[in-house]
């Protein structure tokens, strides 16, 4: 990626109640669903892949995915914001602004792998309260909201107790670019027991499946991040930026407690 897009400054005002987000929940859940559905007439299809000024690809399914949400979004709350990764940013008074990244993993969708996610959060005040990361061809689904905790496919989300590197199994999205922005990584790859590219969103969702053990990414933009924060954090695991901060950050580290203070050192710069 060529710049990232650095978070705003979270508010301090109160955060909204459980009862407060049901509602929004419900919202979430079907649109991500309807925002799924929508990419899969291209899957596994012949269209055209642009590249943008950084280099990341990007088609005609990415730009209508997140029209249809932003339309929808617009229609049921039309004072709320909106940052999408396409088609950029709607300001509003509203503290409420919803985040979409149509296709987390264009590169996996134009290759007919199906490891690519529809990422959608809610930011009140700058601060994420709820994250869905949502597969629509393995018709895999994990979400998180402040309060209502944290589910994969329905059923409580839970990362494994790994509780040694040696026993770990890590995901990334680009080894080459992780080692290039935190060359200490390539130690860490050598202490695991398993290393693999199931990257982008989608790595995340394995975590929360209960599949893999830690998920580095070493520069996120805020479409990116902002719907994992408050899943892991009701899961109950660590979600944190490469420097070990809980702030949302420009990088990130998922993985269980127990394993956090064993990844960091090999983060620092």
């Amino acid at each position: 990626m060529a710049t990232i897009a650095k978070p705003p400054l979270a508010g301090t005002s109160p955060l909204p109640s459980p009862q407060e987000l049901q509602p929004y929940l419900d919202f979430a859940l079907d649109l991500a669903k309807k925002a799924g559905d929508n990419t899969k007439p291209w899957f596994d299809g012949i269209f055209a892949v642009e590249l943008k000024d950084d280099q990341s690809p990007v088609t005609v399914a990415d730009r209508e995915t997140e029209s249809l949400c932003r339309s929808i979004i617009e229609q049921r709350y039309p004072t709320h914001g909106i940052i999408g990764e396409e088609w950029g940013n709607k300001t509003a008074a509203s503290p409420w602004t919803w985040t979409i990244d149509p296709i987390d993993g264009t590169k996996s969708f134009i290759s007919a792998l199906p490891l690519y996610t529809f990422l959608l959060s809610l930011m009140h005040d700058g601060r994420p309260v709820l994250g869905i990361i949502h597969q629509p061809i393995l018709n895999q689904t994990a979400w998180g909201a402040r309060g209502l905790g944290a589910f994969y496919n329905n059923a409580p989300a839970k990362l494994r107790d790994c509780d040694s590197l040696s026993k770990a199994w890590l995901l990334c999205t680009d080894p080459s670019h992780l080692i290039q922005q935190r060359p200490k990584t390539v130690e860490l790859l050598k202490q695991v027991a398993l290393s693999r590219s199931w990257g982008d969103g989608y790595g995340y969702l394995m975590l929360l499946a209960g599949r893999a053990d830690i998920m580095l990414d070493p520069a996120m933009h805020l479409w990116d991040i902002a719907a994992l924060k408050p899943i892991f954090e009701e899961a109950g695991a660590a979600f944190v930026d490469m420097e070990g901060e809980r702030q949302l950050g420009i990088s990130a580290l998922a993985c269980n407690k127990t394993l956090l203070p064993l990844v960091l050192p090999f983060l620092k710069v």
